[in-house]
């Protein structure tokens, strides 16, 4: 084993580093989402590290190349990887408050959270370079062997911790399992005439690390579940609403937006306002027999649909099986023949289906405002009617202004569904006069060119249509597309708002 210590070394903390950067997306998910800003912080942030790692490693090994020195390189990283776990909440939650700017927040937060275990992990590659050039008259080799060798070491700990770790242990185990790792490295880089005492210290910061996990998990209270899935990382909460003081269950994959609701103990009130103007596909589609949800989360609106027209039948495309596994548990879904559950992308599933239906309904989204951006474009959008019969109705749910920055995604995504359908109309559900306010908008698209009415006997149909918006739509943003679909930039107005 001595022989290949430092090739162990190396594989080891290269599957570290990885296994660290994925689970560092689960971990700042529930504040900042999962958008490309705050992928691109991460993967920005922990590459900087690294190479500030390996410039500080490599003139740390030429003053000093022992073997001591570089065990508690070792032990230092297997500390600072264990503190992330510690820190993560007050640090976010700081970073949520006093950094409105989604860019800028990811940025500090992964500064903060992974840069110092970062750094040290990137000293420990070109260290061990020093100490086995010792021994080897090759260097070329010897550099060649061991960057290899943490290479293959990184790939093992991206396939690991995304096929497995991530979806069996969940984000605070996996530090308490990285950090675990890491000691049991020093323990192996460490000299044999390391002092007793050295080693008790680090066996006694490993039990203090993980009692203070342990302690943090068993006081975290207030979340119903906390749950690591292959998709996504989900929080169930219960609260009493405001206004109404009733008690919710609601469903999140980041704390500023709750992808769906329900108020417990009557199952079938609708919490969420919007929810109520999708009710407007039978008055655009009187008599419609068979509908399409892409975003099934909890099943509200699946179950709202059945109720109301019982001998209807709906596809739910839900990408994540353990949305529909906890809708079932938690939010009042029953086995029923009328809804078929299908889990897969929704745009894969828009390609691939061959089946037609009478209205469609698409309520996707991946973290606060932000629609997947593959669900947003004229593609997606034509491949929604190529599914539709020939008077179908297509409806979705956005979040956004209609005016002013704060508009930006609506007027681009209204411009996309009005290249493809000859009519689309708009409907603002909480402030229906005023066009800079961020809010849910429901859009409506057409296949029939004949003109719909704007008027119904249902008085709950007429106050969901006395919200259509009458005044002009600017044309000043193109058409989304796959190849340019700048989704998060446009909503970055409307983030700050949460």
């Amino acid at each position: 084993m001595n022989r290949y210590r430092l090739e162990t070394v190396v594989f080891i903390t290269g599957a570290v580093v990885m296994a660290l950067e994925l689970v560092g997306s689960r971990i700042v998910a529930p504040y900042l989402g999962t958008s490309i800003y705050v992928w691109t912080s991460l993967i920005g942030v922990i590459l900087a590290s690294l190479s500030l790692g390996y410039y500080w490693g490599g003139r740390l090994a030429d003053k000093k190349p022992d073997y001591r020195t570089f065990s508690l390189l070792i032990l230092s990283s297997a500390i600072f990887t264990g503190i992330i776990g510690i820190i993560k909440i007050p640090v976010l939650d700081a970073v949520c408050r006093f950094v409105p700017d989604i860019r800028a927040s990811a940025v500090i937060a992964a500064t903060l959270l992974f840069a110092p275990a970062s750094v040290l992990l990137g000293t420990i590659s070109p260290y061990a370079i020093r100490l086995r050039m010792e021994n080897l008259e090759h260097s070329g080799a010897t550099v060649g062997r061991l960057y290899a060798i943490s290479t293959v070491g990184s790939i093992i700990g991206t396939f690991a911790a995304g096929f497995f770790l991530i979806s069996f242990l969940g984000s605070r185990n996996i530090l308490i399992f990285l950090s675990l790792i890491l000691f049991a490295v020093y323990f192996l880089s460490c000299p044999k005439n390391n002092s007793r005492t050295g080693k008790g210290t680090a066996v006694c910061l490993a039990a203090l690390l993980l009692s203070a996990h342990f302690f943090l998990a068993s006081g975290s209270g207030g979340t119903t579940i906390d749950i690591d899935t292959k998709y996504s990382r989900i929080l169930i909460e219960e609260m009493t609403a405001t206004g109404i003081g009733k008690k919710v269950r609601l469903i999140r994959v980041d704390r500023n937006w709750a992808q769906g609701a329900v108020i417990i103990g009557e199952p079938d009130e609708l919490f969420f306002s919007y929810s109520g103007f999708y009710r407007l596909a039978d008055h655009f589609y009187p008599g419609n027999r068979n509908a399409l949800l892409i975003g099934g989360g909890t099943y509200m609106l699946a179950r709202d649909y059945i109720k109301r027209n019982p001998g209807n039948h709906m596809d739910v495309v839900e990408i994540d099986p353990d949305f529909t596994r906890l809708a079932k548990k938690y939010f009042y879904l029953e086995d029923d023949k009328r809804i078929t559950s299908i889990h897969e992308d929704g745009r894969t599933f828009l390609k691939r289906s061959t089946d037609k239906y009478d209205v469609m309904f698409i309520d996707v989204f991946k973290s606060s405002a932000s629609p997947p951006f593959q669900m947003t474009t004229a593609e997606a959008i034509r491949s929604a009617s190529n599914l539709l019969n020939e008077n179908g109705v297509l409806m979705t749910n956005i979040y956004s202004a209609i005016q002013g920055d704060k508009g930006k995604f609506f007027r681009a995504a209204y411009a996309t569904i009005k290249s493809v359908f000859p009519q689309v109309y708009v409907f603002p559900v909480q402030y229906p006069l005023y066009g800079e306010e961020s809010q849910n908008i429901i859009i409506v698209a057409m296949k029939s060119e004949i003109p719909p009415k704007f008027e119904s006997a249902d008085p709950e149909m007429q106050s969901y249509m006395s919200h259509l918006w009458q005044y002009k739509i600017d044309c000043d943003l193109p058409v989304l597309t796959d190849e340019f679909a700048p989704v998060e930039h446009y909503l970055v107005e409307v983030i700050k708002d949460f």
